[in-house]
């Protein structure tokens, strides 16, 4: 089995290029043509030569709105009941990212080769959840993959509402943060050293501020290589312990007890969890395995170990609402309209009313931080700044009045 580009022309006598996996030059010359394509040229593609571009492919990523622009033509074409296999071509030539038209065009081609969309999806996990691929998957099963389609864009959607959310309420407090971290080496390195000498020869007593300050200069002039090794090595292992199994259970559990941050994560993850869930009802999928992926797809290690263990229960016959309120994770309101929804027969009902809620606690609980965060970094800037200029100014208000003291 190779790779062989290959160069045809369609019907309109336009030029199409590609890439293809066969096994000889007449296997792909006999797909062309059963794609009613004319063959151009065929050659064995070289693999092993170094590409600038091929490079870059690597670090290339694909926009969410991109994915969701994607799947709603998607939807547009299997609604409208255009051929797979020609609709995947028309939205190859209407995508603008070149990642995606090069996704597109792999799954057009193995469409073609009678693969099932979510068979051919699946192999592009980057680009296609977990989620996205069993979604579709029940669709195709049960017919109903426009309607899947449209939940999936809600779903997609959803994400990226949140995510930019967060973003936006973040990004200034990330910004001051930067500056001060900065300010702050800047005038520990380069500023407090030419006070240092003066204020050292000084026959004073320095006030605390000024101590502070000249401690550290000395232990930055001191020790800074150190410093900025175990600095460098504390991160990477950090990294490492965050990115290890248990680092992120660890992690991510933290992360829900940050003050503020916490509460909003979790809210997050609830509307998220309710979301996935009735979507992934709504599609047929068995609730075994809607659990598995809805654990795999809520964004945190902890969260998700909890819903493992509840799978495990409701294997067991448990139901659902019980092993959700042992879990200790889940707030009351979820459980309670989980469990009115199982005894009612009104689980999938009582899973969107779990997600509307929540997705307007998101956004009132993202404005309410953003109030909180600036008067918070307004007081701590002050805070900064007063620190600096005592440790600055009062060791020369000290040293004027002490040559006052000794003039005649």
């Amino acid at each position: 089995m190779g790779t062989f580009a290959y160069r045809a022309r369609n019907e309109s006598g336009g030029l199409v290029t590609g890439e293809m996996e066969a096994e000889t030059k007449e296997m792909v010359y006999e797909h062309l043509d059963g794609l009613g394509l004319l063959p151009v040229g065929v050659s064995e593609a070289k693999g092993d030569a170094f590409s600038l571009n091929k490079a870059f492919e690597r670090f290339e990523k694909i926009r969410q709105d991109d994915l969701i622009f994607f799947t709603r033509q998607l939807q547009t074409i299997v609604k409208a009941g255009i051929p797979l296999i020609s609709g995947l071509k028309a939205l190859e030539e209407q995508t603008e990212s070149p990642k995606l038209k090069r996704i597109i065009n792999e799954i057009h081609r193995e469409v073609s080769k009678g693969k099932s969309l979510s068979d051919v999806i699946a192999n592009h996990p980057g680009t296609f959840s977990e989620l996205y691929v069993s979604m579709v998957r029940a669709g195709e099963i049960g017919g109903v993959l426009d309607d899947v389609l449209g939940r999936l864009i809600g779903l997609l959607e959803f994400q990226m509402k949140t995510r930019e959310m967060l973003k936006t309420a973040l990004r200034y407090p990330v910004m001051v943060v930067c500056v001060l971290v900065l300010a702050f080496i800047v005038i520990v390195t380069f500023i407090i050293p030419k006070f240092a000498v003066i204020f050292k020869g000084a026959n004073i007593d320095l006030p605390l501020p000024t101590k502070i300050m000249l401690w550290i200069n000395d232990i930055v002039q001191g020790y800074g290589t150190l410093l900025f090794i175990g600095t460098v090595l504390l991160v990477v292992a950090w990294v490492a312990y965050v990115r290890s199994k248990k680092g992120k259970v660890v992690w991510d559990r933290f992360k829900l007890r940050i003050p503020l941050i916490g509460q909003i994560q979790l809210k997050i993850i609830m509307s998220r969890f309710a979301n996935m869930f009735e979507n992934m009802m709504r599609a047929g999928v068995p609730i075994m395995h809607t659990l598995q992926i809805v654990s795999r797809t809520v964004g945190n290690e902890y969260i998700a170990e909890k819903i493992i263990e509840i799978s495990a229960k409701v294997e067991r016959g448990r139901g659902i609402s019980k092993p959700l309120k042992d879990s200790g994770v889940f707030p009351p309101l979820v459980i309670h309209l989980i469990s009115t929804g199982e005894e009612t027969g009104s689980l999938e009902q009582m899973l969107r009313e779990v997600s509307i809620h929540y997705d307007s606690e998101i956004t009132y609980s993202v404005s309410r931080l953003s109030a909180w965060i600036e008067p918070i970094l307004t007081a701590g800037l002050s805070v900064m700044v007063l620190f600096i200029a005592l440790a600055v100014f009062l060791p020369w208000w000290n040293m004027m009045g002490a040559m006052k003291g000794g003039g005649p």
